[in-house]
């Protein structure tokens, strides 16, 4: 939640972009009324806001039997060094100064909601790629990439090839291959009701630095397109 209405859409922007799932408001009192609706994972706040502040919002929310275990991030612009310890010793989960790099937003995220947190940002996408091998019977059928980090890709396919497999990989982005060789992680088949796209999980075992550069600009980029310049 966000008392400046453009941080407010900035951040959820890049929030959903990061595929996450949000609520937004610009008081306390109406993400109280939200929370109070469906308990989030996760409360991220200014410390400004309209009338209660970010730091009367945490101490409510760790005071509250119901919401005492939920992580708060305080997101702001402000710089009291006094302040910043009051809501470490309130409870927040961590305090960042606006803007923070989306890297490190999201890996501050990961490390307050996940039990194995993710250190790369994934970003949604479709490009298209080649995966060396040989598939299973029933031919080569067209491949995307449709979850890209710095670290590995999902390649969406109706043949995933073998879990361990280190196999040749060509990824083309604007116009630009990028070649690497990756390991099978995991793979998910088709299956009648199986609400996931079908495909495999595949993470770098040799990427140039230079490709690596290039993988982490691409996302840094689509996730920060069109967001307005502080």
């Amino acid at each position: 939640m966000d008392g400046y209405v453009r941080d407010l859409f900035t951040t959820g922007l890049i929030l959903q972009r990061l595929d996450y799932d949000v609520y937004i408001a610009n008081s306390a009192e109406d993400a109280l009324r939200i929370i109070e609706a469906a308990t989030p994972s996760l409360i991220i706040t200014e410390l400004a806001l309209p009338q209660m502040s970010g730091l009367e919002l945490l101490v409510r929310v760790k005071h509250d039997p119901r919401t005492r275990a939920l992580p708060v991030i305080i997101y702001s612009s402000l710089e009291d060094p006094d302040r910043k310890e009051l809501c470490r010793v309130s409870g927040c989960t961590a305090f960042l100064k606006k803007p923070a790099d989306p890297a490190a937003l999201y890996g501050t995220i990961q490390t307050a909601t996940e039990s194995m947190p993710r250190r790369y940002m994934r970003l949604r996408t479709l490009l298209p790629v080649h995966v060396g091998g040989t598939p299973p019977a029933g031919g080569m059928s067209t491949e995307y990439v449709s979850e890209l980090s710095e670290n590995g890709i999902f390649v969406r396919t109706l043949n995933p090839r073998a879990v361990n497999a280190v196999l040749p990989v060509t990824i083309m982005i604007h116009s630009i291959p990028v070649k690497t060789k990756a390991a099978v992680v995991y793979s998910v088949p088709m299956s009648p009701g199986l609400f996931r796209e079908p495909g495999m999980g595949m993470k770098f075992e040799d990427i140039s630095a230079t490709d690596r550069e290039l993988l982490r600009n691409v996302i840094k980029g689509q996730i920060m397109k069109d967001v307005p310049a502080k």
